[in-house]
C-alpha cells in the first residue's frame, strides 16, 4: 500500500523526472532568443597607451518565454565581417562561442573588442550572428555592430573639453562638453589636482567619470565640498582618458569661496 501511495506522489509531482538539457517542459513552447544592435565610437588610443587598445562592444542576447515557463536551451554566436565594413582582425577581434539557459531568463552578453586607432576613416559595421538553436527559436538572429569614426573622416571629430574657470560656494560642478552632439555615449574620466598648500575645502577625486549620452553635448563633473568654516581653496579639475576622440581644454581652475 505504501509503495502504491509513493508511486502516485511521484506521478503527481514529477519527482525523479529531470528535464533533459534543451528539452521544453510540458505545456511550454520553445523560448525565443534575440540579439540587439550595438553602436559605439571606435575610440582613440591615449598618448603613451600601450597598443593595441580596444573599445568593448557588449551585445545583449535576451530570451523570452511564455508566462509560467522557463527558457531551456542554447544558441551559437559568431562575428561576421561587414560587406563592406569592418574586417577582422584589423578592426575587431573575432569571437565565436555558445550561450545557454537552464531555467533562468536573464540576458547574456557577448563582448567584442574593437581596435582603437587615430586614423580618420568611414563608419564601419560588422555583424554578430546567432545560429544553431537547441530548445530555442531565433526571433532576431543578427545584430549590427556600428563602429563610429571619432577622428573626423565621417563628420566633425569628437573633442571633449571642460568649461572655463569656475567659482563654487555650496556645491561644485564643472561643465564637460563636446563640440557637437554625441552619436553614441562618450565617457571621460576626471580628477582633482591641488593648488597651494592650504587645507582643501573639498573631497579630492582620484578617478571619477562623466558620461555624455547620445544626442547630448554636455555633462558635469561633481566635486564634493566639505562642510564647516574652511577658507578659500583652489584646485584644478583635469579630464583624462576619453572613450572617444581627443581632449581639447583638459584642465580648468576652480576656486571655492567660503560661506555664500
Amino acid at each position: 500500500m505504501r509503495t502504491a501511495v509513493l508511486a502516485v506522489v511521484v506521478l503527481l509531482l514529477g519527482l525523479g523526472t529531470a528535464v533533459p538539457a534543451g528539452a521544453v517542459a510540458a505545456g511550454c513552447g520553445p523560448a525565443s532568443v534575440a540579439v540587439a544592435d550595438r553602436t559605439l565610437y571606435e575610440g582613440t588610443p591615449a598618448a603613451g597607451e600601450p597598443g593595441p587598445a580596444y573599445t568593448t562592444f557588449a551585445f545583449t542576447v535576451s530570451v523570452t518565454a511564455a508566462a509560467g515557463c522557463a527558457p531551456t536551451g542554447s544558441v551559437a554566436y559568431q562575428t561576421v565581417d561587414g560587406a563592406p565594413g569592418a574586417t577582422s582582425p584589423a578592426d575587431y577581434v573575432p569571437v565565436a562561442g555558445q550561450l545557454s539557459w537552464t531555467g533562468d531568463a536573464s540576458p547574456r552578453t557577448v563582448a567584442v573588442q574593437v581596435v582603437k586607432d587615430a586614423a580618420g576613416e568611414p563608419n564601419e559595421p560588422f555583424l554578430l550572428r546567432l545560429s544553431d538553436p537547441v530548445g530555442l527559436v531565433l526571433a532576431d538572429d543578427l545584430a549590427a555592430g556600428g563602429i563610429l569614426d571619432d577622428d573626423g573622416a565621417a563628420g566633425p571629430p569628437v573633442v571633449v573639453s571642460t568649461d572655463g574657470g569656475k567659482i563654487c560656494w555650496r556645491v561644485c560642478t564643472v561643465g564637460v562638453r563636446l563640440d557637437d552632439p554625441a552619436k553614441a555615449p562618450v565617457t571621460v574620466h576626471y580628477r582633482t589636482l591641488p593648488l597651494g598648500t592650504g587645507e582643501p575645502a573639498y573631497v579630492p577625486v582620484k578617478d571619477a567619470t562623466v558620461t555624455i549620452p547620445p544626442g547630448a553635448s554636455a555633462g558635469s563633473a561633481a566635486v564634493e565640498l566639505l562642510e564647516g568654516e574652511q577658507g578659500e581653496s583652489r584646485f584644478v579639475l583635469e579630464l583624462f582618458a576619453p572613450s572617444a576622440g581627443k581632449l581639447g581644454n583638459a584642465r580648468t581652475e576652480v576656486t571655492i569661496k567660503p560661506g555664500g
